[in-house]
């Protein structure tokens, strides 16, 4: 009897042992598997604003789990809207396209989806977010440009984290001729926010590189020399950039693309552009019309800090006014 009660006990030993472990590899065991590894948290900050970030509706840091796309993302903060198949936005939170691309009818005012400054290359439905990456959905006119590719107000988290997780190791800065120490000081503020920076000069034929992350210091003068910077300004329209230097002045529009103020003197810019959707090559300006305009664009990036962190395109720096947001209202 002895000898069938220990056997009994021993089988029962046994079942639990496999039970144990059945229920440990269904709660845990699935994610040791190699095929589910990627299957890790990520935090990710989202923003919902309108008129190129000059009003924040929300801003919130999420967790999502796997390979997360920054739709499912900002369904765990907002209420959303979807047309054509599910991979646009067609509203957040209740407020909607005002264009029909079918009828080609209505208002040119949509949500456009940006990571990390970039304007995405691909539907937020297919972009699988990274650890730290931020998400940031702006509701904004298009009958000026289409295209805004890159917000400034976004600049560390693009030198820090990139575009679809491929992040820089440096960052680049080129200084104009005669402005060296500028490009010193530039430098220096950066590295304390997004790690090491590189030293170049500025040359006519100088163009960004593909994975390449830039600021150009210097006095626009100087700058336009350069084919790539002189054409990017001539095409602001094209390239989306709300402010633009024309004739050696500093022109700044609304939001709608009409003019709402042209310096010529003791005022600087903080702008961002980049050829091409996500491919890396983002390029910030920190520019004057003057150089005393130089230095309050210079002064902008650490005294300016409430637009360090907004996801604005640019913004002016103004002797005696301090940084204004673009696009910004008539003057």
């Amino acid at each position: 009897m002895r000898s069938r009660s220990l056997a009994t006990m021993g089988r029962r030993a046994v079942a639990f042992a496999l039970t144990a472990a059945a229920v440990f590899f269904l709660l845990r065991g699935c994610a040791l598997m190699p095929w589910n590894r990627e299957r890790t948290s990520r935090e990710v900050r989202i923003t919902v604003s309108a008129d190129f970030g000059s009003r924040v509706h929300k801003d919130t840091w999420t967790r999502v789990e796997g390979n997360a796309t920054a739709m499912r993302a900002l369904e765990r903060v907002a209420e959303v809207e979807t047309a054509y198949g599910g991979g646009f936005i067609q509203g957040i939170d209740g407020v909607r396209s005002r264009y029909d691309a079918v009828t080609v009818g209505g208002e040119k005012v949509d949500w456009f989806f940006y990571v990390n400054g970039h304007l995405a290359d691909v539907g937020a439905g297919e972009y699988l977010v990274n650890e730290g990456d931020w998400l940031v959905f702006d509701y904004h006119p298009w009958d000026y440009s289409m295209f805004t590719t890159f917000l400034a107000g976004c600049y560390v988290e693009a030198f820090r984290f990139g575009y679809g997780g491929e992040r820089p190791d440096h960052v680049v800065v080129v200084g104009t001729p005669g402005d060296e120490e500028e490009a010193a000081e530039v430098a220096r503020i950066l590295e304390e926010e997004v790690g090491r920076c590189e030293r170049a000069s500025l040359d006519r034929d100088w163009s960004p590189r593909t994975g390449e992350y830039t600021v150009v210091v210097g006095v626009w003068e100087e700058m336009e020399n350069n084919t790539y910077l002189r054409d990017s300004q001539v095409n602001a329209r094209k390239a989306g950039l709300l402010a633009f230097f024309e004739e050696g002045a500093l022109k700044v529009m609304d939001g709608r693309g009409g003019l709402a103020g042209s310096f010529s003197r003791s005022a600087g810019v903080v702008l961002a552009t980049g050829p091409r959707l996500g491919d890396g090559r983002s390029v910030l300006l920190v520019a004057g019309c003057d150089e005393r305009g130089l230095r309050e664009a210079i002064m902008s990036l650490t005294e300016g800090r409430p637009l360090v962190g907004s996801p604005v395109p640019a913004w002016v720096a103004l002797e005696g006014e301090g940084s204004l947001p673009v696009p910004m209202e008539a003057r």
